[in-house]
């Protein structure tokens, strides 16, 4: 069974790898299909030039035909210079032999009864271009080819045969077959996104699922605990309170250990009894300002403070109390012995928000445990019992606000709740309306 940390990444990796395969295969395809024009664009240069030659033997009226038929604008025969010697349509006075050189030195090494067949952007020509293997003969102003003969008059003997003819459509399918194969990419790279939203939203999904079922499930077990807590402990507080008289002072440490244990026990109750309950409370308008500066005071050390002005926040009370004594206690403890550098601020966002920020110096959040820090019991500290956070999320999400943590820069935490402000900040103590 792939684990919940290794899942993303081997399941991304996959799809990465699937979907590299299936663009590398639409490449290689396009690839493919632009050298089959290509082949065939050798073709039916070879056969059009073989039509030509061929009908250029019988006359020049039939090979004016054919260069119809075979939509040939001009052939020509050039000297090893390049220079035109003789020519039928319309073809230039000279040709770049040097663009020609490399392939047809190939050919010539490999089958010298074929030529190169090039596309020309400019003219949007079709160029084919082959050496001669033919003697040619000037008879009555006509051009004939023959297999053997004398020349009349001495000539550059000629070297290169020359023909072009209309390459629009090779040019159209090339540009049909380019567009096809980028249409596909992006048709897999979108593909690929929708993909890997689907399957993080599903993870979402999941993840949401199984913690809505745990808190399910935790909650029922909460009730039942707390039930059954509370009575054992209402015994023990009496039977405490009658140690009291009767012991000697002798036994007062042991009583203060066993009375502080007994208070935790029951603040514990009392808290996940909270968590259960409806976090929304009696919502009053309370002085945020007020708040803070009252809770900064009960810690033993220097807790800097910085707001524009007063501000007011629609919340019950003591849950209000509950929250910000809870994130600051987190930052204040954050550092062991050290001293955290605690700051708290409040800022002024948009729609009516406010920012409060309690940032420290401590220890930072481990990358490992930032997923389950809001998780109900999970704690790293050795006297925490892991649920005042997750009280607080809820209490905070009761009115509409978040509450978040990250990594401050330079070092730390940052505790920031985000709360709507006051519908009324002039009538304090009005109760807001549900």
């Amino acid at each position: 069974m792939i684990g919940d940390a290794k899942e993303p990444f081997i399941v991304i990796t996959s799809l990465v790898i699937a979907f590299l395969l299936l663009i590398f295969l639409v490449a290689f395809l396009t690839t493919a299909l632009i050298e089959r024009e290509q082949l065939r664009m050798q073709s039916e240069a070879e056969r059009a030039f073989n039509s030509v030659f061929l009908a250029l033997q019988d006359s020049t009226a039939k090979a004016l035909k054919t260069m119809a038929e075979e939509h040939v604008s001009g052939i020509g025969v050039y000297s090893s210079m390049g220079r035109r010697v003789l020519s039928l349509g319309n073809v230039p006075m000279t040709i770049p032999l040097d663009r020609f050189s490399s392939s047809l030195e190939l050919i010539n090494k490999s089958n010298p009864n074929t030529g190169v067949a090039s596309y020309n952007r400019a003219t949007k020509m079709i160029e084919y271009i082959r050496f001669s293997r033919l003697t040619i003969l000037l008879d009555t102003g006509q051009l004939t080819l023959t297999e053997s003969g004398l020349l009349p008059t001495p000539i550059d003997f000629p070297d290169v045969l020359y023909l072009h003819f209309d390459g629009e459509a090779y040019h159209q399918r090339l540009v049909l077959i380019g567009a096809i194969g980028i249409v596909s990419t992006l048709v897999l790279i979108a593909l690929f996104l929708l993909v890997l939203n689907i399957y993080r939203s599903n993870r979402r999904y999941r993840e949401t699922l199984a913690k809505q079922e745990s808190l399910v499930n935790l909650g029922q077990a909460a009730r039942t605990l707390t039930h059954e807590i509370k009575n054992p402990l209402s015994a023990i507080t009496i039977q405490l309170a009658l140690l009291k008289k009767t012991l000697p002072p002798a036994y007062d440490g042991d009583l203060v250990v066993i009375d502080q244990e007994l208070n935790r026990l029951s603040l514990l109750t009392n808290k996940v009894s909270d968590f259960l309950r409806n976090p929304l409370g009696n919502p009053v308008q309370v002085d945020l300002n007020e708040l803070l500066e009252t809770l900064i005071k009960c810690f033993d050390k220097p807790i800097a403070f910085f707001s524009e002005r007063r501000h007011y926040i629609d919340f019950d009370e003591d849950r209000a109390r509950s929250v910000f004594e809870n994130l600051l206690k987190n930052a204040v403890e954050s550092a062991g012995d050290g001293d955290p550098n605690v700051e708290v601020e409040i800022i002024s966002g948009k729609r009516n928000t406010l920012h409060i920020y309690i940032m420290d110096r401590g220890s930072g959040i481990p990358a490992t445990e930032a997923r389950k820090i809001f998780d109900p019991f999970f704690t790293t500290k050795i006297h925490g019992s892991g649920i005042g956070l997750s009280i607080s999320r809820q209490f905070v999400k009761a009115r509409g606000g978040t509450l978040r943590l990250y990594r401050r820069d330079g070092g730390g935490t940052v505790a920031e709740v985000t709360l709507p402000k006051s519908i009324h900040p002039s009538k304090k103590g009005t109760k807001d309306t549900p």
